[in-house]
């Protein structure tokens, strides 16, 4: 016969077998992660235009390769960006990148990490877009 304290004792072991699986898989989650944002541009903007894209992320510690760029919809045109290696303590940091226009006819891509001591910053030169139409913002972080 099964007593209702060994049924308990199972229960709580299960839950705690799956909370250890559970949270083995969001940290392995977190070893790499992409911030990504569709807008369209023109290829004359006024100084001090500006579109940005931001979400909270969860990163184990590790030192991570961090990029940002904008790109037309088939790759083919990159001419703006910028990359940082940078060491990260485990945390949730929240996650901000800005396409903006730093003078009449140019862009320039900026993104922010901040767990909460100071942002640490990547970013591209200033760049002219060949033509105006739909692009994509990408920022990628990759644990190496």
């Amino acid at each position: 016969m099964t007593s209702r304290r060994s049924i308990g004792r199972f229960a709580t072991a299960v839950v705690a077998a799956t909370a250890a699986l559970l949270l083995a898989a969001t940290q392995a989650f977190a070893l790499g992660a992409t911030l990504q944002r569709s807008l369209y541009l023109t290829n004359t903007p006024t100084a001090g235009a500006s579109a940005s894209m931001s979400r909270t992320i969860y990163l184990a510690a590790g030192n991570y390769g961090w990029d940002i760029s904008t790109s037309d919809a088939g790759n083919s045109y990159i001419d703006s960006h910028g990359t940082r290696e940078i060491y990260l303590a485990a945390g949730t940091y929240d996650w901000t990148c800005t396409i903006s226009s730093p003078a009449n006819g140019y862009y320039k891509n900026t993104c922010s990490l901040n767990m909460g001591a100071g942002p640490a910053y990547v970013q591209s030169g200033w760049f002219k877009l060949p033509r105006s139409g739909w692009y994509s913002m990408d920022s990628y972080l990759t644990q190496i």
